[in-house]
């Protein structure tokens, strides 16, 4: 069963990546072509839909009474995406331009992100708590759109080719997600055979799996040398799980937090968001070794929620 369980994981990741590179491709040309922020594109329209897998499990949870395993995977996947991921992004890109206006809000992003984990300080995150993430989220957002003028640049842009492209990273995205999902599956095989107990699935295991659709299109856009694609797509998956995806699930059903380590997840929490802002500073260069430091910090978070779940 393990054997068919690493075959299985290799294979969905092979799909996922070819598929990431095209969505790239499709993306990109979308916001050339209506004169869109390429980091706001890469925020609203990949970020989404690199959050799908991990809000699939989050509601699937929340909809079969363990909530708490959907919140695990969200926070973990952020933590996993702010620090392995963005780590990952710089040691393959080697540098990375930050430009002004893409950082414009470093100061929500980090609020955003806390807010699930300022919640879940009490061991319980309730509808109330649930619908204030889905109503930030929707602020941030809308107000990101309302300053760039998308809606006013798509209304005055050519509807032919961006309709062509949309379509066609649809169809890119949904090979993407249907490959995310095998890549769950097998990774929570992985975690059975393993013998990794059920508390850490959520957040170390299934956490970091979800991360993949992001990283891969986040590389594929570093091939490309298109540094911006790359982090609004890791931006908009930890706005998305922190926010609208958290809120949905404690809407669905109030998470209450049993075996999970809540001070540890946000010490890490805090400490990956504020690392990775401090690096993508407007107007400087991430670093590969900046890179470095950051998965060096995933890597301390994994061996610390390991050493306090196993004891």
């Amino acid at each position: 069963m393990l054997l068919y369980n690493v075959i299985g994981f290799a294979a969905a990741v092979f799909v996922m990546v070819k598929a990431g590179s095209y969505a790239v491709r499709y993306i990109s040309s979308i916001a050339k072509e209506d004169k869109i922020s390429v980091f706001l594109t890469s925020f609203l329209l990949i970020g989404v839909v690199s959050a799908f897998p991990e809000g699939f499990i989050s509601v699937v949870s929340a909809l079969k009474g363990e909530p708490a395993l959907g919140f695990g995977t969200l926070l973990g996947g952020n933590i996993a995406d702010l620090s392995l991921v963005l780590g990952i992004i710089a040691v393959a890109a080697g540098s990375i331009r930050i430009h002004n206006r893409e950082f414009a809000h470093d100061f929500w992003l980090v609020g955003l992100v806390m807010l699930p984990v300022l919640f879940s300080l009490d061991g319980t995150v309730g509808r109330l708590e649930g619908f204030a993430l889905v109503a930030a989220c929707l602020m941030f957002i809308f107000g990101m759109l309302r300053e760039d003028r998308v809606l006013s640049k798509l209304a005055h842009s050519p509807k032919g080719a961006a309709l062509k492209n949309l379509a066609l990273f649809a169809v890119s995205s949904s090979v993407v997600l249907v490959a995310a999902n095998f890549v769950v599956n097998y990774a929570e095989g992985l975690a059975a055979d393993l013998s990794i107990p059920i508390a850490l699935i959520g957040i170390v295991f299934i956490g970091v799996t979800t991360t993949l659709p992001e990283l891969m299109f986040s590389l594929a856009a570093v091939k490309k040398h298109m540094g911006s694609l790359a982090l609004g797509d890791v931006f908009g998956t930890v706005v998305i799980d922190a926010t609208l995806l958290t809120g949905i699930t404690a809407l669905i059903n109030p998470v209450h937090l049993v075996g999970v380590n809540i001070i540890n997840l946000a010490t890490f929490s805090a400490l990956a968001v504020s690392a990775s802002i401090f690096f993508l500073k407007p107007g400087k260069v991430f670093t590969r070794n900046q890179g470095v430091l950051l998965i060096v910090l995933y890597v301390i978070f994994v061996a610390t929620e390991l050493a306090t779940s196993l004891r």
